[in-house]
């Protein structure tokens, strides 16, 4: 680890002060020490939300894992290769030194801060709350840590002139501490002011931090439901008595904007100027059996049903050789009609044998040989497959946009644990109202109406005899962008039920990984302490699962 840290502490430093701010760094290279907490608060931020929403098969895999996407050419990490690209080294990175290092710092600067005399009288309860938020950033940051790897540094891990080489702390002892530190931050939080610029998630707001707080708790107490029931059963009430989120206006969302601070999804899918993914097959044939009609903003209308080859065109008629085998669904005024695989040349207003007349059509837009298709259909790629971009579905304009905002935790998320803490202990509510409402928050977050989703669950409902399939189900759903979430509900809660990629790696023992394995630095660099952390474990292997990991 202290390779790890020692490599990327000073392009870390750096980066944090910004561009615009280069040039001071060349003449004075004491300027990230007179950096103050926001500047660092806001480079820790952004980086913590770029990790957990970016789709980069360098970083974070979660969304090929959990099979919401396949990827089109290169294929190794629908196939859990994560080993080739040190995918484990860049998590670290972005957790240990983006996040952490920078809180930390900020942190420091926040404690040796000499208030002005007009600062004097409120400065006490400033200077406590900006602390409390800074840890709480780092809470999530090594619960993340925690449910990627299982043992990881924690004790030592914030002073690596001090501890050079960490040791592994278990990682049930290190949920108890973050579950006792969010408890002392929440405690920590009053009325009053916290950072007055740079805190990007509330802008500063003291009393939505709290309900951060609360809801940060609840999701560490649902965490360890199965490896610690009294505690977390304790700890959920308490996090559910505090106040939680309870609408989507108190949702942890980093806003990005133009570049160089456009969402990741827009730096990996347009910016990068790349075609690597498309919808997965195992999602979309489940939203397509339950005519989910999130599907239309969870992917785009842009594969069609294969009319034939044009043979001819007349006017704004266009004749086709028709396609064999023919489409399962015909044609029918209104439909759409595209020269394929997706540019739109028209409506059909008539149907004649072969022959379709158009309204909108513009001359020249359709020629003899062309693929003609129509409508359009939801289809992905089979898991571990190369998946051609022109013949799936690919993922919503969302994933196209500059702008779309990065999900540090939000309203839908905390609705399925509350649903899931009800359907446990039968604390926060009845467990179908409560999962009635996590499943809306879901169609709210995407755009869609409240009756849209009670009718979905009118298909869909609530099984007290099987709520971890209820539960586990739809949250896997709902948290199409919050894959880390997702791939946490799946392995406590065993649903829904997926087959391993067609190509797996052999180390992953014809399974899905249920964990990442340790960066590969930490064998040679900190080698005592790696081996004694995977062998605490279980084993440093795709399948080894972690401590709250019971089924």
């Amino acid at each position: 680890m202290k390779k790890i840290l020692a490599s990327i502490l000073l392009v870390t430093l750096l980066q944090s002060c910004g561009r615009e701010s280069m040039s001071e760094i060349n003449t004075d290279p004491n300027s990230y020490y007179t950096a103050t907490p926001a500047t660092l608060l806001t480079y820790a931020e952004k980086q913590l939300a770029d990790y957990v929403t970016t789709p980069n098969v360098n970083i974070n895999n979660f969304r090929l894992t959990m099979q919401y996407w396949q990827e089109t050419t290169y294929i190794d990490e629908s196939n859990y290769d994560f080993s080739t690209r040190n995918v484990s080294n860049n998590v670290w990175t972005y957790l240990y030194i983006r996040s952490l290092k920078n809180l930390s710092e900020a942190k420091k600067l926040v404690n040796q801060y000499a208030p002005t005399a007009s600062e004097a009288a409120t400065w006490p309860a400033t200077k406590a709350n900006q602390l409390a938020i800074l840890d709480l950033l780092q809470v999530y940051s090594y619960q993340l840590l925690v449910d990627a790897n299982g043992d990881v540094p924690y004790s030592e891990a914030g002073d690596i002139d001090a501890h050079p080489l960490p040791k592994y702390d278990s990682g049930k002892d290190i949920y108890a501490s973050l579950i006792s530190r969010t408890k002392q931050d929440i405690a920590s939080l009053t009325s009053g002011k916290s950072f007055s610029s740079g805190e990007k998630f509330y802008n500063g707001d003291v009393t939505k931090w709290k309900k951060f707080a609360n809801s940060l708790l609840l999701k560490l107490a649902i965490g360890i439901a199965d490896s610690d029931p009294a505690l977390a059963q304790a700890t959920a009430q308490q996090a559910i008595a505090g106040g939680v989120f309870a609408s989507k206006a108190d949702d942890a969302l980093m806003p990005y904007a133009a570049s160089p601070n456009y969402s990741q999804l827009y730096a990996n899918l347009v910016a990068s100027n790349r075609n690597d993914y498309v919808a997965g097959k195992t999602l979309v044939d489940y939203m397509n059996a339950g005519n989910d009609v999130r599907r239309d903003v969870y992917f785009q209308k842009n594969v069609h049903y294969l009319a034939g080859v044009v043979t001819g065109v007349t006017g704004s008629t266009i004749t086709f050789d028709p396609a064999d085998p023919a489409a399962p669904v015909a044609p029918q005024v209104g439909d759409q009609v595209f020269v394929m695989p997706n540019t739109l040349v028209g409506t059909i207003t008539s149907i004649s044998g072969n022959s379709f007349t158009l309204s909108g059509y513009k001359e020249g837009s359709v020629i003899p040989d062309n693929n003609l298709g129509y409508s359009f259909y939801y289809r992905g790629g089979t898991i571990g497959a190369r998946s051609s971009f022109n013949s799936f579905s690919r993922a919503g304009a969302f994933a196209y946009a500059v702008s779309t905002p990065g999900i540090l935790l939000n309203y839908t998320e905390v609705a399925f644990y509350l649903a899931e803490a009800s359907a446990r202990w039968g604390i926060g509510g009845d467990p179908a109202t409560n999962y009635a409402n996590a499943v809306t928050a879901s169609f709210l977050q995407w755009g869609k109406t409240a009756a849209e989703a009670t009718a979905y669950l009118a298909t869909h409902p609530y099984d007290a005899t099987n709520w971890k399939k209820s539960i586990g189900e739809q949250a896997w759903v709902a948290m199409y962008d919050q894959p880390l979430n997702s791939f946490n509900f799946w392995r406590r809660l065993d649903y829904p039920v997926m087959s391993p990629a067609v190509a797996a790696v052999a180390e992953s023992e014809g399974k899905i990984p249920v964990r990442l394995k340790y960066p590969v630095t930490e064998q040679s660099t900190n080698p005592t302490n790696y081996e004694a952390g995977s062998a605490a474990i279980g084993g440093d292997k795709l399948t080894t699962k972690l401590f709250w990991d019971k089924n």
